[in-house]
């Protein structure tokens, strides 16, 4: 959301063009910005090959209800009415804090091709709610990777969560040893997950720890994070890098 409606239309085609080289699925954020450029990047996406949407709410006129929170969700979708379009619900960014089994009944009455939701919020309880509200070709995907176990146990099986760009096998080996029953083994993955998620938060917000711990994990140089945000001093790459080397992750 810091990158031009022109620079996130060439992120669209640099991940479409890696996506179909390297068999990846490409779901594309298209929320948080003017609801004019929300509908003009759906469309784009719809037009470049991305396979699904995920969108944010209004960010400035926050939906107020239900109601008003599935019709701005219905103008993105009919905006792309041939991709599959989710919610994205980050209450704590976004302040958009309104009951999500019901959003979810609503948005799937109203919206044909409304698929379901990134969850973004630590209330497994209401995770729970959703799940069983959920059709058959609904997801729901966990955002807050510290509680993948937990959610696991509820039935959650999928994720979006951005230290999963970092650790994506501790992440599957986190479900799969769920799917084995192996408690102990669960709980260990959960841990180690959770202390390198931690090793990153102390030091800031998640683009910039992100950032860093990307180059420190896998050598790969992704540049420092798009203004407003700046760059993590190299005091704080080289806690971040102690502690991974610790959990034996770097």
């Amino acid at each position: 959301m810091s990158f031009s409606l022109a620079g996130r239309k060439s992120l669209v085609d640099e991940w479409v063009k890696a996506g179909k080289a390297n068999g990846l699925y490409v779901m594309v954020q298209v929320g948080g910005a003017p609801f004019a450029d929300v509908v003009d990047l759906a469309q784009y996406c719809e037009k470049a090959g991305a396979n699904s949407l995920l969108t944010l709410p209004e960010l400035y006129f926050r939906p107020q209800s239900v109601p008003e929170l599935v019709f701005y969700v219905e103008q993105v979708a009919k905006a792309a009415p041939s991709l599959p379009v989710l919610y994205y619900n980050y209450p704590k960014m976004s302040n958009v804090q309104l009951n999500m089994p019901k959003f979810v009944t609503a948005a799937t009455e109203r919206i044909p091709n409304f698929k379901g939701l990134k969850y973004s919020s630590n209330d497994l309880i209401e995770a729970a709610e959703i799940l069983r509200t959920l059709k058959e070709d609904q997801e729901i995907f966990l955002g807050a990777a510290s509680l993948l176990a937990p959610a696991a146990l509820l039935g959650l099986k999928s994720s979006i969560a951005t230290i999963v760009n970092l650790f994506p096998r501790q992440a599957l080996d986190i479900f799969n040893a769920m799917g084995n029953n192996d408690l102990p083994k669960v709980r260990e993955l959960q841990e180690q997950l959770s202390l390198a998620i931690e090793a990153h938060s102390s030091e800031g917000s998640w683009v910039p720890t992100m950032k860093a711990g990307m180059e420190i994990v896998t050598d790969i140089k992704v540049g420092p994070p798009a203004l407003p945000q700046r760059p993590l001093s190299n005091e704080a790459k080289e806690r971040i890098a102690s502690k991974l080397k610790k959990l034996g992750l770097a």
